[in-house]
């Protein structure tokens, strides 16, 4: 294992684990490197340095090929590190000499980059986000994903966030005492870290979207009628930023907003500005339940029901006397929650609906 802690900014630089994290984007490099300055904070400064550096190079070379930026990089080190004629034999004036030729050569690279590099770091370049997905700003760390793939983030509370293409995401580098706040704009996959006392807060242009530890999806794009947040597991609460403005001009601490459990997703329409909860449009199984449990023979509908309302973890609202005489013979292993109603809703002459994030069943009964 390397000792990074005697590491300066020219040796991050031609490390080529680092370079990993930086330019590859390597899932594994992030999250050792992550950890590392979360344990040395103090070569914090050193490590944006060398990241700012290999960014500048990538900028300067207009491309945004890994192996291309990765060749730019090696060549420009090679031309800092190249060893100089030896004129004396004497291994302390080698040494010497062959580190004063290496921070010579630094600065003057210093010189002609310095500037890049600083405008980098103040988030400033022209064209910037097409080239770069990560810069540092006053309030935290900007991510911005310019690939055609999603980007997995590590949170310093261990936190993960999977950011789409063409969605960015701001984040602190330390979260707050109270609380954990992020910025989203675009979409996200987040599975958070429960933590009762701090709880987390996604925050769109339009929704607040709150948690203590859960697994959601949050999408705002500034083009879309519509902002959205589903759950896959946990709980949820969303609020539309003018309700929770509302609540402060009445100096009201009761924000209603939308409880959303799993397979449930709110809509906001932008025009609108109402909250509408339904269910996602394909519901995931949340109950890991054998496939010989969803084979049915004359058994009452009710049970059928209750058996999906634990499959799904969606209530299903039916008048349980109506259909009391209702006996179902089906299999239904294999197929997805909406073909399961439909089955069933045919077999037992019925008919469904999503009504506020459940499904409503209405039927005269069977004779």
């Amino acid at each position: 294992m390397m000792n990074y802690r005697k590491y300066k900014t020219t040796d991050f630089v031609t490390d080529p684990y680092f370079r990993s994290w930086i330019i590859e984007q390597d899932r594994d490099a992030e999250v050792f490197w992550e950890d590392w300055l979360h344990d040395n904070p103090d070569k914090k400064e050193e490590v944006e340095d060398a990241r700012a550096f290999l960014y500048v190079l990538a900028e300067k070379s207009g491309q945004t090929d890994d192996a291309e930026i990765r060749g730019r990089v090696d060549t420009t080190l090679r031309m800092i590190q190249e060893r100089p004629e030896e004129t004396d034999a004497t291994p302390v004036r080698k040494l010497w000499y062959m580190s004063y030729a290496r921070v010579a050569a630094m600065f003057t690279l210093a010189l002609g980059l310095g500037w890049l590099v600083s405008q980098y770091k103040q988030g400033s370049l022209p064209g910037q986000q097409s080239a770069v997905s990560r810069h540092y700003a006053e309030s935290g760390v900007v991510h911005y994903n310019h690939t055609s793939s999603p980007v997995t983030i590590m949170l310093e509370d261990s936190s993960t966030v999977t950011l789409q293409p063409e969605s960015e995401l701001e984040y602190p580098k330390t979260f707050a005492k109270g609380k954990r706040e992020v910025h989203l704009k675009g979409e996200a996959f987040f599975e958070i870290t429960r933590n009762p006392n701090r709880p987390f807060l996604v925050l769109t242009d339009e929704l607040v979207t709150q948690v203590l530890g859960t697994s959601f999806t949050v999408r705002s794009f500034e083009k879309d009628r519509n902002a959205s947040v589903s759950v896959k597991t946990g709980r949820v609460s969303v609020y539309s930023k003018l309700e929770e403005q509302s609540a402060k001009e009445s100096l009201s601490k009761e924000i209603k907003g939308v409880v959303l459990k799993p397979n449930q997703q709110v809509l906001f329409d932008k025009e609108e500005s109402r909250l509408v909860k339904v269910i996602v449009n394909s519901p995931q199984r949340i109950s890991e339940i054998p496939a010989t449990a969803l084979v049915f023979d004359e058994v009452p509908v009710k049970n059928v029901f209750r058996t999906l309302e634990k499959e799904y973890g969606i209530e299903i609202i039916f008048n349980e006397e109506v259909l009391s005489a209702c006996l179902l013979t089906a299999n239904l292993s294999g197929l997805p929650m909406y073909e399961q109603l439909d089955l069933i809703c045919k077999i037992i002459k019925a008919r469904y609906e999503m009504i506020d994030g459940q499904v409503v069943i209405y039927s005269d009964g069977c004779k």
